[in-house]
């Protein structure tokens, strides 16, 4: 351990980033229109119930681009899928900052929805079966990372513009078209990057496929075998109640505090920046050294505990008092990467042979997506009703992730699944 063999390459870590600009878009667009959200309420005249809509409309569209996107980048190519993902992201963007209506911001929405969810399992897909399994942890948290850069420098450009109106969302949404068509760029026309992707390709899919013992698995079979559909129904279920609240103040987050709790655009959009910035830091120096090693549970059940103690405390002392309910959100955001997000990602590449990974990770996103753009258009409604309520559903929520957690870790040990955080036991795999 502490070798160079247990650190990422600098051709990991070039992969990594141009492909975990996908979670920095998808982070970006959702904290985006969240920031967004007061402003076109107020700019077009809209109610509480059409505030959901906006909201779930891109949260939907997400959804479905990740069910389409991860099976189609496994039956035609994943880089293929991949560049178009990310340039139809820039024309979305595009078409919201220039939104002068509700019907053309719902395209730009619907548009940029679609692409990103499509990149998500695509560019986690084109990672994992170019990175050594052992390193698979480490080179997921790069992309963690993008995902929180995406909230916080979303947030800093909201703080910046938070008193120039419809301005300020246009300079939001144009940073994310500037940042997918760079990304594109580089995506198609950098001879280097396509060189790293082959000679990482070269270098580890032996080793990725023989984690596998070589399996062959039709996408029939991931919904006829108790073997593959057992982990995703856990997974799913794991990554969808732990979805919830993020989702919840990711997109809701400026419109709980400006709008129930009274504060002013610049105050809620400053303490989700300085929240997320505890949070990149915490991804950077903590879970990312211990991604691989056997801490990666004990990291994962001190995330949950915190997190649900931060909104039994804003329960407790009340949704509506604006200085309790930021300090639980900065003990939250500082947190909530110690599991989540991170490990289902970790657990979606484990379960499943490579050439099915995007499709099996798709239906999973879809599957939450869905089930969360739900939930985003009764959220203003349980804000305005009451703060309280939201509190203890969210807390309900987390101790439901954390139950599938445990079964998930519970699979990992029976199907005796390569995981660093789990002892291996030379009767374990026999007696399971």
């Amino acid at each position: 351990m502490g070798n160079t063999k247990d650190k990422l390459s600098g051709k990991d870590w070039f992969l990594a980033s141009v492909a975990g600009i996908a979670s920095y878009l998808d982070a970006a667009l959702l904290v985006s229109a969240g920031i967004a959200l007061a402003i076109w309420s107020d700019h077009f005249g809209i109610n509480p119930w059409w505030t959901g809509v906006i909201s779930t409309s891109l949260t939907l569209s997400v959804a479905v681009g990740a069910l389409f996107g991860g099976r189609l980048s496994d039956k035609f190519g994943r880089v293929r899928v991949f560049n178009i993902d990310i340039l139809l992201v820039a024309i979305g963007s595009v078409i919201i900052a220039f939104s002068g209506n509700m019907g053309m911001l719902l395209l730009g929405l619907i548009i940029a929805g679609l692409a990103s969810g499509a990149d998500l399992p695509t560019s986690l897909a084109v990672i994992t079966e170019r990175v050594a399994p052992e390193h698979h942890g480490k080179v997921i948290t790069v992309t963690e990372i993008f995902w929180i850069l995406g909230i916080l420098l979303s947030q800093a450009l909201g703080f910046v513009t938070s008193t120039m109106g419809m301005t300020g969302t246009r300079v939001l949404f144009l940073w994310i078209a500037a940042v997918a068509l760079l990304n594109w760029c580089v995506r198609v026309f950098s001879p280097k990057f396509r060189q790293v992707e082959h000679e990482l390709y070269e270098e580890n899919a032996h080793k990725n496929l023989a984690a596998q013992s070589g399996q062959k698995v039709s996408i029939k079979a991931v919904f006829s075998s108790k073997k593959f559909l057992v982990p995703m129904i856990t997974v799913t279920g794991f990554y969808l109640f732990w979805n919830i609240p993020a989702n919840t103040w990711g997109s809701f987050v400026n419109y709980f505090l400006v709008t129930i709790n009274g504060r002013t655009q610049s105050y809620s959009t400053a303490l989700g920046f300085f929240a997320n910035l505890a949070a990149i830091l915490v991804l950077f120096f903590v879970y990312m050294k211990l991604a691989d090693t056997k801490y990666r549970y004990a990291m994962m059940h001190t995330g949950l505990f915190l997190c649900v103690l931060s909104f039994v405390v804003s329960g407790i002392f009340g949704g509506t008092s604006w200085i309790v309910f930021s300090a639980a959100y900065f003990i939250y955001s500082a947190c909530n990467n110690l599991h989540g997000e991170s490990i289902y990602k970790i657990w979606t590449q484990s379960f499943y042979p490579p050439d099915l990974r995007a499709s099996v990770t798709g239906v999973s996103i879809a599957i939450v997506r869905i089930l969360t753009a739900v939930c985003s258009v009764f959220t203003p409604m349980i804000m305005n009703y009451s703060p309280d309520l939201l509190m203890w559903l969210l807390v309900g929520s987390l101790v439901i992730c954390w139950i599938f957690a445990g079964s998930t870790i519970r699979l990992v040990k029976k199907y005796d699944i390569p995981d660093p955080g789990i002892k291996k036991s030379n009767t374990s795999a026999v007696h399971e």
